[in-house]
């Protein structure tokens, strides 16, 4: 129920304004999330990676773009298997900063990635009842991007895994 409301609150407020932005340092909210993901990834034997660039500053707000990388890395944990990898990692240009998570999971079939950001999309039944789930973590991901003025996209190949990544200027 939670998710529906956020979903449609984010609508509501597309785009956001502009006293609700501030300057917000990506390596600490990723690092904040990495460290409440980790206990998770080794109850399950995941191996939990990082590699942060120091002091990279995006203009937006925290709330939302914590729920972002917390749906991508939600889903990188439901879908990668004991034994498995998840690296969360971050690469600048000149104005924006590119935050990938990169996992070892099942993987998405070709023929469904244009459809993983549509809102209750999921994968085929028989995929889907393994996993709990209204396909609508993607969506507001792709919505939260696009409100701070960025693109998420993702590579992937079956039982390989799966790479998102998140395109945010640089305040």
């Amino acid at each position: 129920m939670m998710t529906y409301f956020f979903l449609a609150r984010t609508d509501a407020t597309y785009p956001p304004s502009k006293q609700e932005e501030s300057s917000i340092n990506l390596d600490q909210l990723l690092e904040t999330l990495v460290e409440r993901f980790k206990p998770q990834a080794h109850v399950k034997g995941i191996d939990f990676r990082e590699q942060f660039l120091p002091d990279l500053f995006v203009k937006g707000s925290s709330t939302p773009l914590d729920r972002l990388f917390s749906n991508l890395l939600e889903n990188a944990l439901k879908y990668t298997n004991p034994g498995g990898k998840i690296v969360v990692s971050m690469q600048k240009s000149r104005q924006s900063v590119v935050v990938s998570v990169e996992d070892t999971g099942i993987g998405i079939p070709s023929e469904y990635a244009p459809f993983i950001f549509q809102r209750f999309w999921r994968a085929d039944q028989a995929r889907s009842q393994e996993q709990d789930g209204f396909g609508l973590g993607l969506a507001i991901a792709q919505t939260i991007a696009k409100q701070h003025h960025g693109e998420i996209t993702v590579s992937s190949q079956v039982g390989v895994g799966s790479r998102f990544q998140v395109r945010l200027p640089l305040a």
